[in-house]
Order: C-alpha cells, then structure tokens, then sequence
C-alpha cells in the first residue's frame, strides 16, 4: 500500500468517525429529525444511538465508508449544482429535492 492509498483510508476512517458521532448527536437530540437527515429506519436510528463511543470507534475503522451518498442522478447532481436565480431559496430547493428521493435505508 502507497502513501496515497494509505492517506485516502485514513480519511475515510476519520470521515467514518465523525459522520457516525454527529449521526449520534443528531439522534439524540431528535430522533425524528434526526432520521429524516440521515435518510435512515427508526432500528437503524435506535442502534446507532446505543452504539458506546468505543464500537463508533471500531465501526469507522473499516476501509469502506459508512455514510451513503443521497443523491443517485447524475442529471439531479447537476440540477442542484447549478447557480439558482434566487441563491436564498437554493438550500430550501435542495432539502425539498433531497427528501423526495427516496432512500433504500428508509424501508
């Protein structure tokens, strides 16, 4: 393994660990919101909030990345993109395109 290959999984690692501690903090706050956010099921939400610090840790040193990527169209990738005529209403466009996708982790 190269120094490359080496630094791109210790990112992945790092990015494993924060995403599932700010998943935790989320949920804890708000378990519904918190869901809804993440795109994930109440027994997947449930687990994750009962998850102690020392298994998070131990999940997120895998080499695969534990977070999805919500959008799967190309051509929505490119429509959220894109400069919005009204910038102000861009984030509110975005969260309303985002929750009508649907997620196979929401089932």
């Amino acid at each position: 393994m190269d120094n490359n290959e080496k630094s791109a999984l210790d990112a992945i690692r790092e990015l494993n660990l924060s995403y599932l501690v700010l998943a935790q903090r989320i949920l804890r706050e708000n378990m519904a919101v918190g869901m809804y956010r993440l795109g994930i099921s109440r027994d997947i939400a449930e687990a994750l909030v009962g998850v102690s610090t020392g298994q998070l840790v131990k999940l997120a040193a895998g080499e695969q990345s534990v977070c999805g990527f919500r959008i799967l169209d190309a051509s929505l990738l490119t429509m959220l993109t894109q400069t919005a005529k009204h910038e102000q209403l861009a984030p509110t466009h975005a969260a309303i395109v985002l929750s009508t996708q649907p997620s196979p982790r929401m089932a």
